[in-house]
């Protein structure tokens, strides 16, 4: 007989959990597809209309909060807990959001925008976190193979949902759907995939000991595992962080304290602000601006291509990052916010569909690019050990820049109206492609105040590095 190796069955085992957790993230990213439902139901309740872009921002405001908080579950009770959690919060809001939309637009905010949306949040961060230490050696190929399948979830689902709201009458019915998928394939990875071992490269290897050497690659693996953003992408490939003992103390500094991150934030909340602006009214734009009349099913469709570039985008930024470096990527990504905002401000101002939907693609790219560097810089700045701290508070960027755009729409307006096209839509993408413009000033304070900084630990850890050479010379 041929006797199985221990490291075999622990890769095929791995690889059952990348899929059924890609599968589980494909449902998931449903929450992208906003659009897709709002459209019946802005025809089923006309009044909501106008409020519709809004519960979008909403429940990325709730998505993001509650991915800390799904952390902390994980971290206090299980990874199990958190899912069930979020299982419970999603399908109690997609099937209240059913049952109660008559009785006000208030209804939808609370039960999708809060519920349904914070219990995609705290199942995004633990499937992340649960299934990525299973591949120690390939952090940003099982990283980025689940968010893909989360990025292509409107392209996948989003014509299975249209003719699925036609076939049954409505989109009470296909929330339902959604709703039994989601609490289904959520408990099943809840009760199947286990925690990584703590050896497990050990164990894949199938060697009982692990040298120096050995021990060293399991901390740059470390390393790069922490860099892997719960529930944002695949991390760029990064350089080793020296020990604790030898960093420095520019690298010890508290992220707040810090005037590097006060400028990334500023071009991480305006990239991001121009993203959910569009994404949030794909479908409703391309309908008012007449892109239907092109192709039938081109304002679906554009929904699906807006969030697999999304997807894509990511992989291709943290590609850009390992080749030139975090500064550049900032500045080509507020660069194309620039852009495709005056694109969209100029496709509104002159109805022109086929601009729009240049650029409603092109904007994808940049805001999928900001996840990948928000743990580049939480990772290559800082001490390790304090990355999921330092990720948490880089991502609340996503939540500021939801809560601008919700300012936005109260003051100039929303992009769509009950009769189409907003006569606000010019001036408001157009106010985002003048904030491109700041994000990109920032971005020149911050590359040069990052480069002194990471000169200066550089400095400081080859210093570190010497005196205990030292040290260990004068022992011997």
């Amino acid at each position: 007989m041929t006797e199985t190796k221990p490291g075999s069955a622990l890769r095929t085992r791995r690889l059952l959990y990348l899929a059924f957790a890609t599968l589980t993230l494909l449902v998931l990213g449903l929450i992208y597809a906003w659009s897709i439902f709002a459209t019946p139901i802005g025809a089923q309740f006309e009044t909501y209309k106008p409020m519709l872009g809004r519960v979008f921002q909403v429940s990325m405001f709730a998505f993001c909060l509650s991915a800390l908080a799904g952390a902390q579950i994980s971290r206090l009770a299980s990874f199990r807990v958190a899912l069930i959690v979020s299982a419970v919060l999603l399908g109690v809001g997609f099937v209240t959001c059913a049952l109660f939309a008559a009785h006000g637009v208030w209804v939808l905010f609370v039960c999708y925008g809060v519920l349904a949306a914070s219990g995609v949040g705290i199942a995004y961060n633990a499937i992340i976190s649960l299934v990525n230490p299973w591949f120690p050696d390939r952090v940003g190929l099982s990283s980025g193979f689940m968010m893909m399948g989360f990025g292509v979830s409107s392209l996948v689902f989003g014509s299975l949902a249209s003719l699925l709201i036609a076939r049954l009458g409505g989109w009470q019915g296909v929330f339902y759907l959604v709703a039994a998928a989601a609490i289904l394939v959520i408990l099943v990875l809840a009760f199947m995939v286990r925690p990584a071992p703590h050896n497990l490269e050990k164990l894949l290897a199938g060697e009982t000991a692990v040298g120096k050497a050995e021990e060293h690659a399991s901390l740059s693996a470390k390393s790069v595992r922490d860099a892997g953003e719960p529930g944002q992408g695949a991390a760029p490939a990064l350089q080793p962080t020296s020990p604790p003992a030898l960093q420095s103390a520019t690298r010890s500094q508290h992220i707040l304290k810090t005037r590097a991150f006060w400028l990334y934030v500023v071009w991480s909340i305006v990239v991001v602000a121009c993203g959910l602006m569009l994404i949030g009214t794909a479908r409703q734009g391309a309908e008012a601006l007449g892109v239907d009349t092109m192709s039938a099913g081109l304002p679906i469709l554009l929904v699906g291509l807006v969030s697999t570039m999304n997807g894509l985008a990511r992989l291709i930024n943290g590609a850009l990052f390992d080749k030139v470096g975090l500064v550049p990527v900032m500045v080509i990504c507020a660069l194309l916010s620039f852009v495709a905002m005056l694109a969209l401000a100029l496709s509104f101002a002159s109805a022109l569909p086929a601009l729009y939907v240049v650029a409603a693609i092109l904007i994808a790219f940049p805001y999928g690019g900001v996840p990948v560097m928000a743990s580049a810089f939480a990772r290559q700045r800082f001490r390790p050990e304090d990355f999921a701290m330092n990720l948490g508070i880089n991502n609340l960027s996503i939540a500021a820049a939801a809560l601008i755009n919700i300012v936005m729409d109260s003051f100039i307006g929303p992009v769509t109206s009950v009769s189409g096209a907003s006569a606000s839509a010019p001036l408001t993408y157009g106010v985002l492609a003048a904030l491109a413009l700041v994000a990109l000033v920032f971005t020149w304070l911050f590359s040069r105040i990052y480069r002194t900084d990471l000169l200066q630990i550089a400095r400081e850890e080859a210093s570190a590095r010497e005196e205990a050479a030292g040290q260990e010379a004068a022992t011997a």
